[in-house]
């Protein structure tokens, strides 16, 4: 009798970002925020740390010009090519009160200072200005504003400037951020302007050397929010969006993204001064999870998951599976791998397993669980070969043989002709039994003799040739029979 084994072990294994499936964060509860909108992921695990409102759509102020931004780097071939600022786009952000960095109609910048300027200063001009000349015209680049953030999988984001200032139908969420920036950060140029304490513009036509201190204080050593691991992005303020920060830092071998929207903006010490919560709770959450997330191993290839049954098997009936790596995880550094659990994906089983079996074939998916939460998928594969045993496999074939649909119908047709073959043969001894005379003789004691002779009347009809030879010879028979009768007469009378 077969029996199912199954061990359930402390496991968790972490892939790359493209290989597993972040769910819901964990310790949302560890952490108190008074931002809105908080969203912490691993970038090198793909991990999600803390996802307060993740999927809300909102206003993101200045962390637009971070698409702004990739698609003018996607779509300039010479990042030196001069552009003219037009007073007609300038004209655009009149009333708005926006973040510029001065720029007058009429001067030349290159396509990189205009990058530096709008992501280092947040200069809204520059990011129209770049708008209108990469796109034809501002409508036509928020277009591709938006097929960039489709190409992303952003579903819930939508762009109708370039700059990021508050109108109805322009939103996204930090889950979708966070796609954009993980895309953006491939790219060295937008890693080496983001990551600038500040820039300085030099001169142009219409001033002299100019210098632009970065938005991001997080970056800059003579600031009080300054977080020396920050390697920067994009802050953004409005009504709508509040204070924000998106911003990734790095540390001991760990990198985090970290996304704040719809933060506080006010005195929390009473020095007249209101302080902006989107960079104190940033640094906060780096802090947090810098302290007290560490990656620790928790399973080896060698450690069963679960059991499944073989058929066709020799010598075993089940084999082990495993996961296919080393698993490791991020977890709290006070918590012991046993608290993370594997549990195997039932669906994703094979339901009727046959051998031969290889070591390291697929053959299901688990779901990783950390304190009631699934935090990944990841692939189980069998622990050992498991070899055919021949002869249950010849059975097999055999009656696989017999159960297929074909087969079925060969063995009825094959019923059926021989029903209709036994039918004829029955028909055809009846007739031949009426072809034939019965003729009945005694012997010399007296015990009668039954005969069956053809009738010669019939073989015509049954195809003789030589009807008149085997007439002939029906009569000699008769006579001869005749003959045999009257001798045997005479003996029984001589006895008496």
């Amino acid at each position: 009798m077969k029996k199912r084994l199954t061990f359930i072990f402390c496991i968790v294994l972490i892939f790359t970002t493209l290989s597993t499936i972040p769910a819901s964060a964990t310790y949302n509860d560890e952490v108190e925020f008074r931002s809105n909108i908080v969203y912490v992921e691993s970038l090198d695990r793909g991990t999600v740390i803390f996802d307060k409102n993740a999927n809300k759509k909102t206003a993101e102020a200045s962390i637009t010009k971070i698409t702004t931004a990739m698609v003018v780097l996607e779509n300039c071939n010479d990042l030196n090519e001069t552009v003219t600022a037009t007073k007609a786009v300038l004209d655009t952000l009149a009333g708005t009160n926006s973040s510029t960095a001065g720029i007058t109609a009429g001067e030349q910048l290159t396509v990189h200072q205009l990058l530096s300027l709008m992501l280092i200063r947040s200069a809204n001009e520059a990011a129209s200005i770049l708008a209108d000349y990469i796109g034809g015209s501002e409508e036509e680049f928020i277009v591709m504003m938006n097929d960039f953030a489709k190409a992303r999988g952003c579903k819930n984001t939508h762009y109708s400037n370039p700059h990021g200032l508050d109108e109805e139908d322009h939103y996204s969420t930090a889950a979708d951020i966070a796609k954009i920036i993980k895309y953006a950060l491939k790219n060295e140029t937008f890693c080496e302007l983001v990551s600038q304490p500040s820039y300085t513009l030099a001169a142009t036509n219409k001033r002299g050397e100019s210098n632009h201190p970065n938005t991001n204080l997080l970056l800059n050593s003579n600031s009080s929010y300054y977080y020396e691991f920050c390697k920067g992005i994009k802050t953004g303020t409005t009504k709508n969006a509040g204070r924000c920060l998106a911003s990734y830092a790095k540390k001991n071998g760990y990198t985090y993204l970290c996304i704040i929207i719809q933060a506080p903006y006010e005195d929390i010490n009473g020095d007249g001064y209101p302080e902006n919560f989107a960079l104190i709770e940033t640094k906060k959450a780096y802090e947090w999870v810098f302290n007290n997330i560490k990656l620790k191993i928790v399973a080896e290839p060698s450690d069963v998951v679960t059991v499944l049954d073989v058929d066709l098997a020799r010598r075993v009936d089940h084999v082990r599976l495993v996961p296919n790596k080393k698993a490791t995880a991020l977890i709290p550094a006070n918590v012991d791998a046993s608290s993370v659990l594997i549990e195997p994906i039932a669906e994703t089983l094979p339901k009727d397993l046959k051998a031969p079996v290889k070591a390291g074939d697929k053959l299901g998916k688990a779901n990783i669980i950390y304190a009631g939460d699934i935090l990944y998928t990841i692939d189980l594969v069998a622990g050992e070969d498991v070899k055919r045993s021949y002869t249950a496999y010849t059975w097999h074939l055999i009656k696989s043989f017999f159960s297929t649909s074909i087969m079925r119908a060969v063995l009825v047709l094959g019923g059926i002709v021989l029903l209709i073959y036994a039918v004829i043969n029955i028909l055809y001894a009846n007739k031949k039994r009426k072809d034939r005379i019965h003729i009945v003789t005694t012997d010399h004691k007296g015990t009668p003799t039954k005969h069956a002779i053809r009738n010669p009347s019939h073989a015509r009809k049954s195809g003789y040739k030589r009807h008149a030879k085997y007439k002939r010879n029906f009569k000699n028979i008769i006579n001869k029979l005749k003959i045999k009768s009257k001798k045997s007469k005479k003996r029984r009378t001589r006895r008496r």
